[in-house]
């Protein structure tokens, strides 16, 4: 299982939605709209779907650039 990321667009750090599921089930569900609260920048932040990516750390920890490299949008 991973987290559901967005990219915060005021920063460009990626924050965590706090949707926990795994890859294959993210890519295969339908395409939705959704709101995040960014600790980072402290404010709201809009998304769809296919702007965010499942982070999981165990799958991550072995490729280089960690989430950027395994970043998998939604379908």
């Amino acid at each position: 299982m991973g987290m559901v990321m967005i990219k915060c667009p005021e920063t460009g750090d990626a924050i965590s939605t706090g949707i926990e599921t795994d890859r294959e089930r993210f890519r295969c569900s339908a395409v939705f709209f959704s709101r995040t609260y960014c600790r980072v920048c402290a404010a709201t932040h809009e998304w769809f779907a296919r702007e965010a990516w499942v982070y999981e750390p165990a799958l991550d920890s072995r490729l280089p650039g960690g989430w950027q490299a395994s970043r998998a949008g939604a379908a």
